[in-house]
C-alpha cells in the first residue's frame, strides 16, 4: 500500500491559492486541486502528455492541468456539468469587457424589475407611489409545469425564481456569445450559494425557505470575481476538450492510444442521487426541460444509487462471472431478509451494486483502447456501507477487476478517512493507482476478451465474439501488413477451434464490431501510431481488416465549432412529435434544407432508405440520397448517413466504414456525378452536425467540411447574429 499521510482530512480543503477558477463552480464533494497536483508530480506530467478525466464533473483536474500547461480532455455526461467545466477552461473573454456587459445586464435588469413594482436589493416590493401602505403584488413569473415539477420542493422561493428569471431572460436576449457561457455559470452558482433554499450534507436538502434573496447582486458579485481571476490567466492557451459523453463508451469521442495519465474520481456505490445536486441549476437555466430530459441524462451516468436503475441496465452481464461481486451481493441480499427489508429500493441494493461495479468494468475496458501503453492512472474511490451497512471496498475490488483486464496495480494510497452516515465509523477514501502496460501477449496464452463478460446476451455473446475475432486475426496477420483479408467460412473455423458455440447468425460477429463494440486491444493494439484497424466487407461473404486514419476511425463532431443559427423551419406538427432517433433527423435537415446550405448546391431528396448491392462489397443502405447542381452547373450526389442522439451509445455514432460504403455505392451507381458523403449528426435535439468527406488526388477519403446548425425561432436570430455571418464575407 502506498503512504499519503500528507493528505489528512483537513487537506481535503481547498487551499487559498486553488480558488482562482476552481470557485466558479464547485461540487460540494470535489477532490482538491493539490490532490491533482500530486499526482501529476509523483506520474512526472509534462506538456508533451495528455491527461484524461473520464469522469470529470465540474472540471478540477481539467482547470488543474490547464494551470500548469498540461494537454487534457475531459468526459461528463451530466450536461450541466459539462457546461460548468467547458466554461471553466475557457480563459478567452476580456475581463474588463465581461465585467463592463455584466453590469449593463445588471442594469437593465434592476430597471426591469423596479418598473414591475419589485426590489431586489432592498427585498420585496417597493412602496406604492400612490401612498397606500400595502403595494399590489405582480403577477410572479415560473417555469413551466413539467419543469416545476422537477424542482426539490421549496428548493427556490416564487419570488427569488421571478427575479431569476427576469435576470435570465435579459441574458438571453443579448447574443453576444463571448460572454454568455461565464454569464450563466456566475449565475449557476449563485443559485446554488444564496438565491436556492438548498443545503448541502454529503446529500443535497432544502434548508431555510426565506422568501426573498438578492439575485442581480449575487449574479453580478461572482461575474466580477471571474473576470479577476481571468486577469491572472489570461494568454494560456494550453489546449483542453471536454465532451458531453458517457464514461463507457469512450471511443465515442477519443482517438486509440491517444491518452498518456488518468485522473479521475468517479461515482461510488451509494444511495446518493447525483442529478439531485445539479437539479436547480439544471432545471432553471433549461438543461433539463422535463422527465425525458432527466432520464436520457440517468442513462448516461453510471448506476450507482437504486433511483437510476431501470429494466433495460444491463451493465451488471460484465460481472456475471465474478466470484467477489456474487459473494458481496449475496451479503447484501442475506442482510436484507434478515432484517424484514422489502421496500422496493431495498430489493434492488444488489442489482445496483452490480450495475455499478459492471459498468465500471465496462469502462476501463473501454478505456484500455484509447490509452498509451504505459499510461499511469489514478483512480480517487471510496468505501461504502450504504447499503443496509454491509461494508464496500470499492478501491480493493476495483483493483482487483481492473487487474483482470490487464491493469497492473501500483498502491493503493489513503487519501482520508471520513465519518459514514449509517454508522458513523470511518470509512477509507482513497487513490487506486494503477498503469497499463499495453496490449502484451497479443495472440499468446489466454486473452483478456475471453474473461471479460459483456452486457449483450448474459456477457456470453460479445466474449465469444471477441475471441473469434482475435483467432481469425491472430491466424491471418503478417506484421507489418496494412490489410488480412478472411471470409465467414473463417468464422465457423475459428469457433470450431475454440471450442465455442457456433453463432446463429454469422453476420452479427462482423456486424458487432464494425458499428457497435471497439475491436479487442490483442487487435487494436498492433496498428501503428495514427492508424486504426476496421473491418470492411470485400464482396459477398467476404471481409477485411484495414488499416485507416485513426482520426476517422470513428467520426465524432467537433465540440468547439462555431454554430450557426437557422430560423428552424420544421413543421410544429413534426417538432412535437419528433424523437431523437435517426428519422427525425433526417426530417428536420430536409425540412431546412440543411442539404443546400452546407454543400453550396441546390439539392432535391432522391431517395430514402436505399438499399443496393455494390460490387466488391455486398449489400448496403443508404440512410438518404440527394442530388445537387452548383451555380457552375456540377452535378452532385450527395448520400446521408443520419446518426440520432449520442446518448444511444456506439449505434449514435457514423464511422469510416459507413462513407467509403456510400463513396463506392455512388461511384457505382451515379459514375457521371460529383460524390461528397455526408454524414449528419443530433448533438442536441435542435443542434445538428453535418460532416463532409472527399477524396484527395491519391485517393484517400478525407473530412472536407464541417458546419454545425442551431435551429431556433427565427425572432432569435438576431442583428448581432447577421452581422457576425456577414463579417468573413466583408473582410
Amino acid at each position: 500500500m502506498g503512504d499519503m499521510r500528507r493528505f489528512s482530512l483537513q487537506n481535503n480543503q481547498m487551499d487559498d491559492a486553488d480558488e482562482p477558477v476552481h470557485n466558479w463552480y464547485r461540487f460540494v464533494l470535489s477532490f482538491p486541486p493539490h490532490l491533482v497536483r500530486h499526482y501529476l508530480h509523483r506520474f512526472g506530467v509534462s506538456e508533451h502528455h495528455c491527461v484524461l478525466d473520464p469522469f470529470c464533473g465540474t472540471g478540477t483536474t481539467l482547470v488543474e492541468c490547464k494551470k500548469l500547461g498540461i494537454p487534457s480532455i475531459g468526459i461528463e455526461s451530466n450536461p450541466v456539468a459539462w457546461f460548468a467545466s467547458q466554461t471553466k477552461v475557457d480563459w478567452r473573454p476580456d475581463p474588463d469587457a465581461l465585467s463592463d456587459h455584466a453590469e449593463w445586464i445588471a442594469g437593465k435588469t434592476w430597471a426591469a424589475l423596479q418598473a414591475s413594482g419589485i426590489a431586489d436589493e432592498a427585498f420585496g416590493l417597493l412602496a406604492a407611489t400612490n401612498g397606500s401602505r400595502t403595494p399590489t403584488p405582480p403577477e410572479l413569473r415560473e417555469l413551466p409545469p413539467e419543469q416545476m415539477e422537477l424542482l426539490l420542493t421549496n428548493s427556490i422561493s416564487p419570488l427569488p425564481l421571478h427575479k431569476t428569471l427576469v435576470l435570465l431572460e435579459h441574458l438571453q436576449a443579448d447574443t453576444d456569445s463571448r460572454w454568455r457561457h461565464h454569464e450563466l455559470l456566475a449565475l449557476a452558482r449563485a443559485l446554488v450559494e444564496s438565491i436556492g433554499n438548498l443545503r448541502f450534507g454529503p446529500e443535497v436538502g432544502v434548508g431555510a425557505v426565506k422568501p426573498d434573496a438578492p439575485v442581480v447582486s449575487s449574479w453580478l458579485e461572482r461575474v466580477r470575481c471571474m473576470a479577476q481571476d481571468l486577469r491572472q490567466m489570461r494568454g494560456r492557451d494550453t489546449p483542453v476538450r471536454v465532451h458531453l459523453a458517457d464514461a463507457r463508451q469512450l471511443l465515442d469521442v477519443l482517438q486509440p492510444q491517444s491518452i498518456d495519465v488518468v485522473f479521475t474520481s468517479p461515482p461510488y456505490p451509494n444511495e446518493k442521487e447525483y442529478t439531485r445536486t445539479t437539479r436547480l441549476e439544471s432545471v432553471v437555466l433549461g438543461f433539463i426541460r422535463n422527465r425525458a430530459d432527466l432520464k436520457a441524462l440517468k442513462r448516461g451516468l453510471i448506476r450507482s444509487n437504486t433511483r437510476g436503475v431501470t429494466s433495460e441496465d444491463d451493465d451488471d452481464g460484465w460481472v456475471a462471472a465474478c466470484p467477489r461481486i456474487q459473494a458481496l451481493v449475496e451479503s447484501i441480499e442475506a442482510r436484507r431478509l434478515e432484517l424484514g427489508k422489502t421496500s422496493g429500493f431495498e430489493r434492488l441494493y444488489g442489482r445496483v451494486t452490480k450495475l455499478y461495479f459492471g459498468g465500471m468494468v465496462r469502462h476501463l475496458s473501454e478505456l484500455r483502447h484509447v490509452l498509451r501503453p504505459g499510461a499511469r492512472l489514478a483512480y480517487v474511490v471510496g468505501d461504502q456501507a450504504s447499503y443496509l451497512r454491509v461494508l464496500i471496498r470499492t478501491g480493493q475490488i476495483l483493483a482487483e477487476l481492473a487487474q483482470d483486464l490487464g491493469y497492473e496495480v501500483e498502491s493503493i494510497d489513503l487519501f482520508r478517512t471520513r465519518l459514514a452516515t449509517a454508522t458513523r465509523e470511518l470509512l477509507r477514501e482513497e487513490v487506486v493507482v494503477m498503469h497499463w502496460p499495453g496490449a502484451r501477449n497479443a495472440f499468446g496464452g489466454t486473452s483478456m476478451t475471453q474473461s471479460l463478460p459483456n452486457a449483450r446476451n448474459g456477457g456470453v455473446m460479445t466474449t465469444q465474439y471477441a475471441s473469434i475475432v482475435e483467432h481469425i486475426f491472430s491466424e491471418k496477420y503478417e506484421a507489418g501488413a496494412s490489410e488480412v483479408s478472411f471470409t465467414r467460412a473463417n468464422i465457423v473455423m475459428a469457433a470450431q477451434a475454440l471450442g465455442v458455440e457456433l453463432p446463429k447468425n454469422l453476420g452479427d460477429v462482423i456486424y458487432s464490431f464494425r458499428y457497435r463494440t471497439p475491436l479487442p486491444p490483442s487487435v487494436s493494439g498492433t496498428a501503428p501510431s495514427g492508424k486504426a484497424w476496421m473491418i470492411q466487407p470485400a464482396g459477398r461473404s467476404r471481409y477485411r481488416f484495414v488499416l485507416v486514419n485513426a482520426d476517422l476511425a470513428r467520426i465524432v463532431p467537433d465540440p468547439n465549432l462555431t454554430e450557426t443559427k437557422i430560423p428552424d423551419a420544421t413543421p410544429g406538427l413534426v417538432s412535437r412529435y419528433a424523437l431523437d432517433d435517426e428519422q427525425a433527423l433526417l426530417a428536420k435537415v430536409r425540412y431546412n434544407r440543411l442539404i443546400d446550405m452546407f454543400t453550396g448546391a441546390v439539392c432535391y431528396s432522391l431517395q430514402n432508405h436505399l438499399r443496393t448491392t455494390v460490387p466488391g462489397i455486398g449489400q448496403i443502405e443508404t440512410d438518404e440520397l440527394y442530388v445537387g447542381v452548383d451555380r457552375h452547373g456540377v452535378h452532385y450526389v450527395f448520400p446521408v448517413q443520419a446518426k440520432g442522439s449520442q446518448r444511444k451509445g456506439s449505434q449514435g455514432q457514423a464511422s469510416l466504414v459507413q462513407v467509403e460504403q456510400d463513396d463506392a455505392m455512388c461511384a457505382s451507381k451515379f459514375p457521371g456525378l460529383l460524390c461528397r458523403p455526408i454524414v449528419a449528426q443530433f448533438i442536441q435535439p435542435d443542434l445538428v452536425a453535418l460532416l463532409m468527406f472527399g477524396r484527395t488526388d491519391s485517393g484517400e477519403l478525407v473530412l472536407m467540411a464541417e458546419k454545425h446548425y442551431r435551429l431556433t425561432p427565427a425572432d432569435q436570430v438576431t442583428p448581432e447574429d447577421l452581422q457576425r455571418y456577414r463579417e468573413p464575407l466583408e473582410n
